[in-house]
């Protein structure tokens, strides 16, 4: 049996954030460079996390709200669940909307968003997404007592 000891090593969160415009282009999960406006829903990986991460915070952040004609939703997983952290979530007001903490693990998997316009075309739209995450085994700092 194994003597266990405090821990008295801590790590500084890490955050990654993606930032894009309905009007970018950006290349999906099969490296077909797209338009984030287009018709239909696509994937993209815009967040690459290493393996033992485990995300403990984030958030979807719409500063300028989509004007597709029709509805405009952003969903934030990963390749195992496209919702992992949030599912399909409205562009088209401007808002905060907090990632769901999962306590899951990661091998390596990106962050996923998958982009779904109904009607295609938007001029506007703004969106940022930011994620916190630590990783298993890491430390930045060793506390004395």
């Amino acid at each position: 049996m194994a003597l266990l000891r405090k821990n008295r090593t801590a790590q500084y969160p890490l955050v990654a954030d993606f930032t894009f415009t309905m009007a970018d282009t950006l290349a999906d999960i099969t490296r077909v460079v797209k338009s984030l406006n287009a018709v239909g829903s696509s994937a993209y990986e815009p967040i690459g996390l290493p393996p033992g991460a485990v995300v403990i915070g984030g958030e979807l952040v719409v500063s300028v709200a989509s004007n597709d004609a029709g509805a405009a939703t952003v969903a934030v997983g990963d390749s195992a669940s496209a919702t992992r952290y949030l599912v399909a979530t409205n562009i088209k007001a401007v808002g905060r909307t907090a990632l769901t903490l999962t306590g899951f693990v990661g091998a390596g998997e990106d962050v996923r968003i998958t982009v779904a316009n109904a009607s295609g075309g938007a001029t506007l739209g703004t969106v940022t997404l930011r994620v916190q995450y630590v990783i298993a085994g890491r430390s930045n700092e060793t506390q004395t007592n």
